[in-house]
């Protein structure tokens, strides 16, 4: 049965495994991201992140960080295989981070992600996300940016 538990320092190793699961044709991305989440200042900026575990074994990310300012702005993240995305656990970790949001006063829930990733858009899109932005950056794959309002 999967469970959802507060992600800690150790944690992190994991995380590119489940990060490689979810969109495999970008490896190099995916560490740069695993690097990111390692060096985000949790003193200065809001973040909430879990595990999806059954027992020892993870099958997903969960995370809502803030990425600027505006601590009404959070960006989340949900992380796992498409498989798992659209099952328990992609319906877990969003449902907590969602509750997570809503308690924090948050106004406002986005994502980036690759506009090729099709499962995390869609599964945002079906959570009632908005496209509101598309976008290349030099040197990487078209982006898409979605948001939910959670003033509605």
């Amino acid at each position: 049965m999967i469970a959802l538990r507060p992600c800690q320092p150790e944690d992190f190793d994991i995380l590119l495994d489940l990060a490689n699961q979810a969109v495999p044709f970008a490896l190099k991305e995916n560490a740069e991201w695993l690097k990111y989440r390692k060096a985000f200042d949790e003193f200065r900026y809001t973040r909430r992140h879990y595990l999806a575990v059954d027992g020892e074994k993870a099958f997903g990310y969960g995370c809502l960080e803030q990425q600027g300012d505006d601590p009404k702005w959070l960006r989340i993240y949900v992380v796992c295989s498409p498989e798992n995305l659209l099952g328990e656990t992609g319906s877990l970790l969003y449902g907590q981070l969602l509750q997570d949001g809503k308690e924090l006063g948050a106004s406002r829930l986005w994502v980036r992600e690759f506009l090729a990733d099709e499962p995390i858009r869609e599964f945002f899109m079906s959570q009632g996300f908005k496209e509101y932005r598309r976008f290349s950056i030099p040197g990487q794959r078209p982006m898409v940016a979605l948001s939910l309002d959670l003033n509605r």
